[in-house]
């Protein structure tokens, strides 16, 4: 591909990105023309994912300061507010969207453990599995003594019970 061949694509495909940015204009609430083709560029930077520096470098902007100016204009923010809404309407991912891909994937299971492992994450999914309730004791020592060489009575008064404690009782 020679370089008029080149030139003329790069030019096509800026066209029709400025184009079908033009098109979501009203969408925005913006009218046409409230917008530079810098300040597009700029935007689909920032919604593809971009830092503000980054976006203003790749739009050519000056200076990170011109950048962060051009990210505070009242267009510039609706602009990204809308293409940001529209994104988290494209993905919406709920609750009810795991339960069926997990149905799908039990429906779909070779054997008894496929089918535990699914079921497993869909109690996990809905909360339906109890909380471990056990009491936790969690005792630091501090000293040179490791708990395998303590006696049984050392134990116990570190655990505060009486040394009688593990002698069985008659009722």
């Amino acid at each position: 591909m020679d370089l008029a061949q080149k030139t003329n694509e790069q030019s096509t495909d800026l066209v029709s990105a400025h184009a079908e940015f033009q098109s979501h204009l009203p969408y925005m609430g913006l009218s046409r023309g409230s917008l530079t083709m810098q300040q597009e560029k700029f935007i689909q930077l920032i919604v593809s994912g971009m830092t503000i520096a980054a976006a203003g470098r790749g739009a050519g902007y000056a200076s990170r300061s011109s950048a962060y100016e051009a990210h505070k204009a009242p267009s510039v923010q609706q602009a990204i507010e809308y293409y940001r809404e529209e994104m988290r309407e494209t993905v919406k991912f709920t609750t009810q969207n795991a339960h069926m891909m997990y149905m799908e994937a039990y429906n779909s299971s070779a054997n008894a453990t496929e089918m535990k492992t699914t079921t497993d994450s869909l109690v996990k999914l809905h909360g339906l599995a109890a909380p471990d309730n056990a009491t936790q004791v969690n005792i630091n020592i501090n000293g040179t003594k490791q708990l395998e060489r303590m006696t049984d009575e050392d134990l116990l008064k570190i655990a505060g019970k009486d040394i009688n404690y593990l002698e069985p009782k008659s009722d």
